[in-house]
């Protein structure tokens, strides 16, 4: 029998549990980024749109007394937030609107700047997750350990799911509980108690099939540059083609009406602008995230923005796997 065995010996300690697997990934993905001054800057940066909902929930709860900041709240709500009947409900029952306020506000943030730092955020970190591995054969060390390759999906998306948790949840549920101490009693509580729940719910929503599809393009090359462009890309053709044919579909609506001369309502018109929405992840998610909040307007069911997330989901996690397991067969 050698002294020095050289060959393969099997691991007799204790292994961790097959669920805790993927947080091996990811810790050691979180604490490469993280070093990264830029990123600690831009997560800093991104926190500060949070104010301006801060400051409506503010308004709100402090206009019962107040009557200036009434009529900033009002004037925000029926304005830019284009919700006139909740104005109105503002001034005649502060208590039965209080809900709404705060789940639009809380929406507004989810869908304007916090989707748009995702988009950036991922965009320059999400490509290089894979494709480094797979650039210099790093992959080779994650599994040379009981690692399946759903595992080490599950890790990499997971750092991504730290760093948008660290920008939109987080911050969210801040703002909630901010509410909840400016409000002046506790049985605020009992009227939002859903709010935290739905902030999760459109956490998930904002994380999970963006996430997918981000890993899938950084499985697909090894160069990190091209899946950055395809990511980028896709956000961008995809809103620009929803706002032209929208814009142009109003446009021949108004024109067959007689409504060709002064300002256009595009809502008010008959044309169904929801047949477009799924060609735009940007316009997709903001569909289901307002129905996550209960506060989607919109005649359209749904259900196919669901579907169409799910299916980006599933189809980008079977596409990512068997890019690895073509690697590992090799």
């Amino acid at each position: 029998m050698p002294v020095h065995d050289l060959g393969y010996r099997g691991w007799r300690g204790e292994r961790m549990a097959r669920w805790l697997r993927p947080w091996v990934v990811a810790r050691s993905g979180i604490s490469l980024v993280w070093r990264r001054r830029w990123l600690r800057t831009m997560l800093m940066l991104a926190w500060l749109p949070v104010v301006v909902p801060a400051m409506g929930i503010f308004a709100f709860e402090y206009s019962s007394t107040e009557p200036d900041l009434q009529r900033a709240i009002v004037q925000l709500v029926s304005g830019p937030l284009r919700q006139p009947e909740l104005g109105r409900q503002i001034i005649d029952d502060p208590q039965a609107a209080r809900h709404q306020v705060w789940a639009t506000l809380i929406l507004v943030f989810f869908r304007y700047p916090q989707l748009v730092a995702m988009v950036v955020l991922i965009g320059l970190i999400a490509p290089m997750l894979v494709s480094y591995d797979l650039r210099t054969k790093a992959y080779l060390m994650y599994f040379s350990r009981p690692l399946s390759p759903s595992q080490y999906i599950l890790g990499k998306s997971a750092v991504i799911w730290f760093l948008l948790a660290m920008i939109a949840t987080i911050p969210a549920l801040l703002l909630y509980v901010l509410g909840v101490l400016l409000s002046p009693d506790l049985s605020v509580v009992m009227q939002t108690w859903d709010l935290p729940f739905r902030i999760l719910a459109a956490s998930a929503v904002l994380m999970i099939p963006t996430t997918a599809l981000a890993v899938a393009y950084s499985s697909l090359t090894s160069e990190s540059r091209y899946a950055t462009f395809a990511w980028f890309a896709t956000w961008a053709l995809g809103f620009v083609a929803y706002q032209v044919l929208t814009s142009t579909t109003a446009i021949v609506a108004s024109v067959g009406t007689g409504r060709g001369r002064g300002s256009r309502r595009w809502e008010n018109m008959e044309f169904d602008a929801d047949r477009y929405r799924l060609l735009s992840p940007y316009h997709t998610l903001g569909k289901v995230e307002a129905w996550v909040f209960d506060l989607d307007t919109s005649s359209a069911s749904v259900v196919p923005a669901v579907v169409m997330l799910g299916a980006i989901t599933v189809v980008s996690f079977w596409l990512v796997r068997r890019r690895i397991n073509a690697r590992l067969s090799v």
